[in-house]
């Protein structure tokens, strides 16, 4: 009896070592499962997404809009000014409601000879959205533009406009020193047109005496003769 038990331990210690033995045994056959095949391709990474990442809301890529405006800013760098004025025209039919586009593209219109395009761009721009920044930069452009066309009175306007938006908006940059500036110029050409006014009328009138006397002159000579 005690010879039977010891051979039934015997064959199930018997089977629980092959048990083990097959359980080490087949871990690594899963783990030369795991490796490629001889010659195989090695997987890849997925591929990364050709150009610029694209977002609407411009935070994680660039949105359409933004995208015109680069277009139209790499074609203004290339001063293709046509090119350049039709690109931010694309910009602002994508979003008519930011001020960047407007104000971009009176820049463009401006060198491209269109200076009174790019005064109506820009009034427009004043009533659009954008940064404090951003509108004090149309402020400017606007006033150097009205000084340029030598629209005297409303340009003197237009720093002053510009003066008080500085004052107003305390975050805004801008240049705080040329509007007082660009105004003294402003009074001194008013002064200077209306000086050279009056020369011009005292030349002209001397001018007209001296014809009168030498036409009068003429006559005595005729009757002279």
């Amino acid at each position: 009896m005690a010879s039977r038990l010891l051979v039934a331990s015997l064959v199930i210690s018997s089977f629980a070592l092959a048990g083990t033995a097959l359980g080490q045994g087949a871990a690594p056959a899963k783990a030369d499962a795991a490796k490629p095949a001889a010659g195989a391709a090695a997987p890849t990474a997925p591929a990364a997404p050709a150009g610029p990442l694209k977002d609407p809301e411009n935070k994680k890529g660039l949105s359409p809009y933004m995208e015109a405006i680069k277009k139209g800013e790499d074609a203004f760098v290339a001063r293709d000014f046509p090119a350049a004025v039709t690109t931010f025209q694309d910009a602002i039919k994508i979003d008519s409601s930011k001020m960047l586009g407007f104000y971009r593209l009176g820049e463009a219109q401006l060198a491209a000879g269109k200076p009174e395009e790019a005064e109506a761009v820009w009034n427009v721009a004043l009533n659009k959205d954008g940064p404090p920044d951003l509108k004090s930069k149309v402020l400017f452009v606007l006033a150097d533009l009205r000084e340029r066309q030598r629209k005297l009175d409303v340009s003197k306007e237009a720093w002053a406009k510009y003066a008080q938006f500085l004052k107003d908006q305390a975050d805004a940059k801008g240049y705080a020193g040329t509007p007082e500036e660009r105004q003294k110029v402003i009074d001194r050409r008013v002064k200077d047109e209306k000086d050279y006014a009056a020369v011009k009328e005292r030349i002209q009138k001397r001018q007209a005496e001296r014809e009168k006397e030498a036409e009068e002159n003429a006559k005595k000579d005729k009757l002279n003769k």
